[in-house]
C-alpha cells in the first residue's frame, strides 16, 4: 500500500491528538473499514445531496492558471496584483480611518520569519514552551477552560472529551466587535501602544490618533459594506521588544519585501525622469552626479526617519498623522495644503507632457490643443470607481521603462551625432552658464518625491523590521535608472537637449518612424492613467472638508447624500474644477522644465527633506538622550541648507529664461 503524504496539523488540537483528518473520510476510520464504505457508497448509489452543497468541478485549464497564479507564496501573481490595488491609494492624505486595527487571523506563512513576535495579548493560562512555540508559529488552538455543547451549556473537559474542542473561527463580525470592546480599554494596553520615547504633548496626540481608530472600529460594526470587514480580516498587530525593553505594537499589513521594493518603485519613477538630461546640461558632469546622488542619499535618510516616527505608537498611519503627532492640526493642515500643491504640480506636468509629446509627432495641431484634450477629455474618469482606477497604476512604471529602452535602442540606431551614442555629443564638466545651477536643483530632486506615500507603504509590510532593507534596494533600482537616462540623455545631445529627452527623439526624422509611435503611444498611456488615479485623494480631501464625502458618512447619512442633489453638484463641481485648474496652470507655466524645478525646488525639499527631520526633532525633542548631538546637528544642517536651496530653487524657476541666457 502506497504511504500518503500527510499535512501538517493545522492547530494544537490536531497536533496533540495526530494528523488532522476530515470527518468521513477513508483516512479517518480504520484501515480494515474502508473497503466496506467503498462497497456500501457503490451499492447504495449516487447521494442525494442538497442543491447548494454541489460542488462544480473545474477544468484542467482553470486549475492549471490558479495553480500558476499561487505559485510563489506570499510573493504569488494574485498577491503582487492585490499588493499594488492596495498601493494606488497610499496617496490619499487624510484616509478615513475605519479598520486601522484589527485582532489576528489565520494567515498564509510569511516570506520570512520575523523578529516580532506577533500576538493578540496576553494569554489568559500558562501554556506550554512548545504549545506556544506552535501558536506562535500561527497554529489555533483552545485555550479556553470551557467548551460549549450543542445545547449552548458550558461544560468542563471530562474523560469523555479528553480535550477541549476547538472553537469555531470567529466571524469577521465578530472580530470587528472584539476589537471595539477591547478599544474601549486604556489605549496603551490591547488596543494600542505609546512609545515613553515622545514628548508629553506627542502622547497625548498619539491618544488622540487611537481614539480616532477606535472610534472607527466601531463604526465599522454598523457598516454594509463587507470591503472594510474583509480588510479586517487580513491585518493582525505585532509586538515587539526593542533593545531598550520597550514593547510596542503596530498593525501589520500584507506586502512582502519584493512587493514593498515594487510598489516604492512605482512611486518614485515617474515623469520627472525625462527632465534630468536637462539638469545634467544645467550643472555639468561634477556638480550633476553630485547633486544626484547627494538627492538620493539625503531622501533615503529622511524616509527612515518618517519610520521612526511611525514605530513610536500604534496610531499614526500616514505623513498626516505623523504632522499631527509632531505640531498638531496646524501641522497636519499644511501637510494636506502642501500634499494637494504637489499632487497638482504632477498632474500639470503630465498635462504639459502631453500636449509636447503629440505636438512633436502631428505640428499642425497646436500644443494648446493637446492640453485641452487630455485635461478635459480625462474629466469623467474622475467619476470611476476608485477600484478600477488602480488597475491602471502599474503601467506608469512599466511605460517609464519602455521609453528608457528606447532611448537606449535609438542612441544605438543612428550612426552620428547629434543624438547618437556611437558619436557622442559634445559635453561639459562645469556648467557653461553658472546662473543655470539653481534651476537644475528642482529638476534633480523631483524624481524623489515620494515621501508622502511612504509611511502607507511602510505600514503595509508584513515585516516592518525590513522596512530599511526594502528601501535600500528601491533606491538602488531608482537611482539606477535616473541615472542612466540622465547620462544616456546628455550623451546623446548635449547643449541641444530639450526639457525632455523625448521630444528630442521626436523632433528627428532619423530615428524609426516606428518607435517614434511606440514613444508616443508610451508617454499618453502615462497622463491618461495618472491624472484621474491622482485626482482621487485631492478630490477626497476637499470632500471631506465640506463634509460631503460619502465614506465619512454614517449608513443613514451616506443614503441621503447619495440622493441631495446638492451634495452631487458639488461633488461634481469639485471633480471637474480639479481638471480645469490644472489645465489654466498648463497654460500659464507651459514648459515642463518650469513646472518640475518648481515641483522639485518649493515642494519636494519641503515635503521629503525639510519636514521629515523637522517631525523627527519635534517628536523627539524630550529631555535625554533619544537623539545623538550629531545626529541633532546633522538634521538642523539640512534644515537650513536645504530651505535656502529650495527658496533659490523656486525663484529661479520661476525667472523668464531669457534672464538665465537660455533660449525659450
Amino acid at each position: 500500500m502506497s504511504q500518503r503524504s500527510k499535512s501538517s496539523p493545522q492547530s494544537w488540537d490536531a497536533y496533540h491528538r495526530g494528523r488532522a483528518s476530515s470527518a468521513g473520510s477513508l483516512e479517518s476510520v480504520p484501515e480494515g473499514e474502508q473497503t466496506a464504505i467503498l462497497s456500501s457508497s457503490a451499492a447504495s448509489g449516487p447521494r442525494n445531496v442538497p442543491e447548494g452543497e454541489l460542488r462544480r468541478r473545474r477544468s484542467s485549464v482553470t486549475a492549471r492558471i490558479n495553480s500558476i497564479r499561487q505559485m510563489g507564496g506570499p510573493n504569488s501573481m494574485d498577491n503582487f496584483a492585490r499588493s499594488w490595488q492596495r498601493a494606488a491609494g497610499f496617496r490619499e492624505i487624510t484616509p478615513i480611518r475605519r479598520l486601522s486595527q484589527a485582532t489576528s487571523q489565520e494567515g498564509q506563512d510569511d516570506d520570512e520569519a520575523g523578529i516580532g513576535a506577533r500576538s493578540q495579548g496576553p494569554s489568559p493560562q500558562t501554556r506550554s514552551l512548545l504549545r506556544q512555540q506552535f501558536e506562535a508559529a500561527g497554529g489555533h488552538g483552545s485555550n479556553d477552560t470551557a467548551i460549549q455543547d450543542p445545547n449552548g451549556e458550558q461544560s468542563e473537559p471530562s474523560e469523555t472529551t479528553k480535550l477541549l474542542q476547538p472553537h469555531p473561527k470567529p466571524s469577521v463580525q465578530d472580530s470587528l466587535r472584539m476589537r471595539a470592546s477591547v478599544a474601549a480599554s486604556s489605549f496603551g494596553q490591547s488596543y494600542g501602544s505609546i512609545s515613553s520615547r515622545l514628548t508629553a504633548k506627542a502622547q497625548r496626540r498619539a491618544s488622540i490618533l487611537i481614539e480616532q481608530q477606535r472610534e472607527a472600529s466601531m463604526r465599522a460594526l454598523e457598516d454594509e459594506d463587507d470591503e472594510f470587514k474583509e480588510e479586517l480580516a487580513r491585518h493582525h498587530v505585532e509586538q515587539e521588544v526593542r533593545p531598550d525593553g520597550e514593547v510596542i505594537e503596530r498593525v501589520v499589513g500584507e506586502s512582502t519585501v519584493p512587493q514593498t521594493i515594487f510598489n516604492s518603485v512605482n512611486v518614485l519613477i515617474g515623469v520627472g525622469i525625462l527632465a534630468l538630461p536637462l539638469a545634467v546640461r544645467l550643472s555639468g558632469w561634477v556638480m550633476g552626479l553630485i547633486f544626484l546622488l547627494l538627492a538620493a542619499l539625503v531622501t533615503n535618510y529622511t524616509a527612515r526617519l518618517l519610520a521612526r516616527c511611525l514605530d513610536t505608537n500604534s496610531g499614526a498611519t500616514t505623513y498626516g498623522d505623523i504632522a499631527f503627532l509632531a505640531f498638531g492640526t496646524i501641522g497636519r493642515n499644511s501637510i494636506e495644503a502642501l500634499f494637494i500643491l504637489e499632487l497638482t504640480a504632477a498632474n500639470v506636468a503630465l498635462i504639459i507632457l502631453f500636449g509636447d509629446t503629440m505636438n512633436s509627432l502631428i505640428p499642425c495641431v497646436p500644443t494648446l490643443t493637446w492640453k485641452c484634450v487630455v485635461a478635459l477629455g480625462l474629466m469623467p474618469l474622475n467619476f470611476a470607481p476608485f477600484k478600477y482606477l488602480s488597475v491602471t497604476s502599474i503601467l506608469g512604471i512599466m511605460c517609464t521603462l519602455g521609453i528608457i529602452f528606447i532611448v537606449l535602442i535609438d542612441g544605438f540606431l543612428k550612426p552620428q551625432a547629434p543624438g547618437s551614442l556611437r558619436e557622442v555629443a559634445v559635453t561639459y564638466a562645469f556648467p557653461q552658464n553658472w546662473r543655470t545651477i539653481p534651476l537644475s536643483l528642482g529638476l534633480f530632486m523631483a524624481p524623489w518625491g515620494g515621501h508622502s506615500v511612504f509611511p502607507a507603504i511602510y505600514k503595509d509590510m508584513r515585516h516592518p523590521q525590513k522596512y530599511t532593507k526594502a528601501l535600500t534596494y528601491t533606491y538602488i533600482f531608482t537611482y539606477g535608472l535616473d541615472l542612466s537616462m540622465a547620462v544616456l540623455g546628455y550623451l546623446m545631445f548635449g547643449d541641444s537637449v530639450r526639457d525632455e529627452v523625448t521630444t528630442n527623439l521626436l523632433k528627428s526624422t532619423a530615428y524609426p518612424h516606428a518607435l517614434n509611435v511606440l514613444t508616443v503611444i508610451l508617454i499618453s498611456i502615462i497622463p491618461i492613467t495618472k491624472i484621474p488615479l491622482t485626482n482621487r485623494p485631492m478630490t477626497d480631501t476637499i470632500n471631506k472638508k465640506f463634509l460631503i464625502d460619502l465614506r465619512q458618512m454614517e449608513p443613514k447619512a451616506r443614503q441621503y447624500s447619495e440622493k441631495s442633489w446638492k451634495h452631487n453638484l458639488a461633488r461634481c463641481v469639485i471633480a471637474c474644477s480639479a481638471n480645469i485648474i490644472q489645465l489654466g496652470v498648463a497654460i500659464l507655466l507651459p514648459d515642463f522644465d518650469s513646472i518640475m524645478g518648481l515641483m522639485g525646488s518649493g515642494l519636494c525639499f519641503t515635503i521629503c527633506v525639510i519636514m521629515p527631520v523637522a517631525f523627527y526633532l519635534k517628536i523627539f525633542s524630550r529631555e535625554g538622550d533619544e537623539i545623538s548631538a550629531m545626529e541633532r546637528i546633522l538634521g538642523w544642517v539640512l534644515i537650513v541648507i536645504c530651505t535656502i536651496l529650495g527658496i533659490i530653487g523656486t525663484v529661479f524657476a520661476l525667472l523668464p529664461k531669457e534672464k538665465l541666457g537660455l533660449a525659450s
